[in-house]
C-alpha cells in the first residue's frame, strides 16, 4: 500500500512590514500580529491549515477531489533568513515559499534577497501582492468576494493602478532569472510565477492564493518527501513548561511519523543528548491554532509529518532551540544520528579573535544573527544560545579591538551580575526582539566610539610639527635653551624631540608659554617661548632654523591610521625624506 501523502511545508518571505504576518493571521483566523515585537514577526512558528479550512478558504476555486493533500503546513518565519537557516537534511525546511511583497513599496532590498535564496535552493513559489486595499480607487467589499469581482467593484483607476503595480513586480523577477505575471494570466506554472493581488485586511485574493499553493504543492513535491514515511525528523522550534505536562520542545516534523515510546537524539548543548518520547501534544485541530501559542493541548500517540507538536521526553529541556530532533531505531542509526547533531550545534560563524560576542534563544536566531553580522562586516569573538552573563562580559572586555567590546543580545534576558553596579560599564550590550534594531544600536554606537577613540589618539600620539625659531627671541641659550618659535605646521606639544634639517637631534621639547602661562599644546600659526632641554643656541641651533619634531618608525606607522591635516601630511613627508635619505627608503613604511 503507498503510504499517504505528507502536508506540504510553506515559507513565508519578504522584506518587514510589508505584510507577512496579516496575511497568515487572515488565512489561520488569528490575530497575533500586535503581540509581536515592533509588528514584525521575530519567531518562527507554524500555522496548520487542515484540508475542509484550505477548501472552505478556495470555496468555487477548488473543485471536490481536487485537492490531494491533506492540509498545509506554513511556517511563520522573521523573513528569508529563517528559510536560510532553518533546515533538514538535504535542503530547505520548506517545500514551497509565498513570497510577500507590498504593491506599494515594490521589491525592497530584503526581498531581493530572498529571491536570491529562493534561486539558490530552486524552491517553487508564488507572490503575495499585499495591501492592494491601499490603491487609489479600492471599493471595500462588504465580505470576501473573489479577486475578479473585486476588481469589477473597484474604480477603473484602480484597475489600471493594480496592473502598473503586478507590471513592476514582475519586471523585478526578471533579473533574478523568473518570469512572472499576474496568476489569471498565466498558463504554466512550471515556467512562470504567479502573482497574486492581495488584501488580507478585506480576505480578498487569499483563496486564489491558496489554490495556486494547492496546485503547485501537488505538482512540484517529490512524492518521495511527500510521503509518510521512515524515522520522523524535525525542526526544534523551542523550549517552554507546560502546566500538567512539563518542559516541551515545540517541534516541526518535517518527515516521518513520531510515536509516544520513540527513542530520539536532539541536538543540545556540547554532545547531543539522547533520550525517549514521554508524550505527545497537539494544538487544538482549529484555525486559530499556532505552534507555539497557547490553547489546550491534545494528547497522541502518534503524529505523521508534517505537523508542529510538543514533545515532552525526560531531559528534553536541555534540547536546543533551532536544532534537530531525529527518531532512531538502532545502535548505527543513533551514533549516526549524534555525528550529524554535533555539527549542527557548532558555532554558526568562524570566530575572531577579536570580535563582538552574539546571542540569541534560538540556534535559527543565532544563525541569522550571525549571517547579518557577516554581512555587515562585523566580526563574531564568541556566539551562543541563551542569557548575557557575566563571564561573557569579563570575556569581551578583554578583546584586543575596543570597538568589538559589545554583546548583541536578540531575544534573550541579561542577568542581573553581568554588569556591575556603580562602574563604567566595560562592555556595550546591545538587547532586543527585532534584530535589524539591535544591529542599527551597535553600528550607532561603533561609529561615536570610533570618533572618541580617533579624537583620544590624536592625543595620545605624536605628531608631525615643524617650527621655525624666530630671530630677536632668545631668551636663554642653555640648560634648557629658551627661544621663540612659530609653528610652522601640525600642532605642537612638550614631551616631543625636535630636530634639524640633516636628522640631528638637538634636544627635548621640555615646556611651552605664552604671555606667561604653560600651554599643553601649540597649533598652527602659533608663536610661543620654547624650553628645550639639550639644545644650545649659537651651537646646536641658530636663529631662523627650522626644526621638526623627531618621530620613531613606529610612531610614523600609527600615524598612517590617523586622519591628518594637509599641512601635517606635508611634514610627515618632508620628515620621510629625510630620514630615509639617512637610514634607507624603506624607514617608516
Amino acid at each position: 500500500m503507498t503510504p499517504p501523502l505528507r502536508e506540504p511545508i510553506l515559507s513565508l518571505l519578504g522584506h518587514v512590514d510589508h505584510g507577512k504576518t496579516s496575511l497568515l493571521d487572515r488565512i489561520a483566523g488569528s490575530v497575533h500580529a500586535a503581540h509581536e515585537a515592533g509588528g514584525i514577526t521575530q519567531h518562527i512558528g507554524a500555522v496548520e491549515i487542515p484540508g475542509t479550512t484550505v477548501m472552505e478558504l478556495c470555496q468555487g476555486m477548488l473543485a471536490t477531489g481536487q485537492m490531494k493533500v491533506p492540509g498545509l503546513l506554513i511556517i511563520d518565519t522573521p523573513g528569508h533568513r529563517s528559510f536560510e537557516t532553518m533546515r533538514r537534511r538535504g535542503g530547505a525546511l520548506a517545500d514551497l515559499a509565498i513570497l510577500v511583497v507590498d504593491s506599494r513599496e515594490g521589491v525592497m532590498p530584503q526581498t531581493r534577497e530572498s529571491l536570491q535564496i529562493l534561486k539558490h535552493e530552486k524552491t517553487p513559489f508564488a507572490v503575495a501582492l499585499t495591501k492592494i486595499d491601499l490603491l487609489e480607487g479600492w471599493h471595500k467589499p462588504a465580505s470576501p468576494i473573489p479577486l475578479a469581482d473585486a476588481i469589477r467593484q473597484s474604480n477603473p483607476e484602480f484597475s489600471r493602478l493594480l496592473d502598473e503595480k503586478v507590471y513592476t513586480a514582475a519586471e523585478s523577477l526578471i533579473e533574478f532569472g523568473f518570469s512572472a505575471d499576474r496568476f489569471d494570466r498565466v498558463s504554466d506554472f512550471t515556467r512562470n510565477v504567479g502573482i497574486v493581488p492581495v488584501s488580507s485586511k478585506a480576505g480578498v485574493g487569499v483563496g486564489e492564493l491558496l489554490s495556486l499553493l494547492v496546485g503547485l504543492s501537488q505538482r512540484f513535491l517529490s512524492t518521495d518527501l511527500a510521503r509518510i514515511e521512515g524515522r520522523a525528523e524535525g525542526t526544534i522550534l523551542e523550549r517552554s513548561d507546560e502546566k500538567g505536562i512539563g518542559p516541551v520542545a515545540a517541534v516541526i516534523l518535517y518527515q516521518g511519523t513520531l510515536h509516544v515510546g520513540d527513542e530520539i537524539v536532539a541536538t543540545a548543548r556540547g554532545e547531543p543528548m539522547v533520550t525517549r518520547v514521554r508524550g505527545i501534544y497537539r494544538p487544538p485541530p482549529a484555525r486559530h491554532a499556532k505552534v507555539g501559542g497557547r490553547g489546550r493541548l491534545i494528547s497522541a500517540e502518534e503524529v505523521p509529518a508534517a505537523a508542529g507538536v510538543y514533545v515532552a521526553a525526560p531531559g528534553i529541556e536541555r534540547a536546543i532551540p533551532g536544532g534537530l530532533l531525529k527518531a532512531v531505531g538502532t545502535v548505527a542509526e543513533k551514533d549516526e544520528a549524534r555525528r550529524l547533531l554535533v555539527e549542527d550545534a557548532k558555532p554558526p560563524v568562524e570566530l575572531a579573535e577579536s570580535g563582538v560576542q552574539i546571542l540569541a534563544d534560538t540556534l535559527g536566531g543565532l544563525e541569522a544573527l550571525a549571517f547579518e553580522c557577516g554581512q555587515a562586516g562585523i566580526p563574531v569573538h564568541g556566539a551562543d544560545v541563551g542569557p548575557v552573563n557575566r563571564a561573557m562580559v569579563l570575556t569581551i572586555a578583554d578583546v584586543r579591538d575596543p570597538l568589538h567590546r559589545a554583546i548583541l543580545a536578540f531575544n534573550v534576558p541579561v542577568l542581573p551580575d553581568a554588569q556591575p553596579e556603580g562602574k563604567a560599564a566595560p562592555v556595550q550590550i546591545f538587547e532586543g526582539e527585532v534584530m535589524y534594531r539591535i544591529l542599527e544600536q551597535y553600528n550607532l554606537w561603533k561609529g561615536t566610539r570610533e570618533t572618541e577613540l580617533t579624537t583620544q589618539r590624536r592625543e595620545d600620539f605624536l605628531h608631525p610639527a615643524k617650527v621655525k625659531v624666530l630671530p630677536g627671541f632668545v631668551f636663554r641659550t642653555s640648560k634648557p635653551a629658551i627661544v621663540g618659535v612659530r609653528v610652522l605646521a601640525g600642532r605642537l606639544r612638550p614631551g616631543t624631540r625636535l630636530m634639524r634639517l640633516d636628522g640631528t637631534e638637538v634636544g627635548l621639547l621640555k615646556a611651552l608659554q605664552h604671555d606667561g602661562k604653560s600651554q599643553k599644546e601649540a597649533s598652527e600659526g602659533a608663536e610661543v617661548a620654547a624650553s628645550i632641554d639639550g639644545a644650545v643656541v649659537g651651537r646646536t641651533i641658530k636663529e631662523d632654523d627650522v626644526l621638526y619634531v623627531s618621530l620613531s618608525e613606529s610612531a610614523v606607522r600609527s600615524l598612517k591610521g590617523l586622519p591628518l591635516t594637509s599641512s601635517e601630511k606635508m611634514t610627515l613627508d618632508e620628515l620621510l625624506r629625510i630620514q630615509r635619505r639617512i637610514n634607507g627608503p624603506l624607514w617608516g613604511q
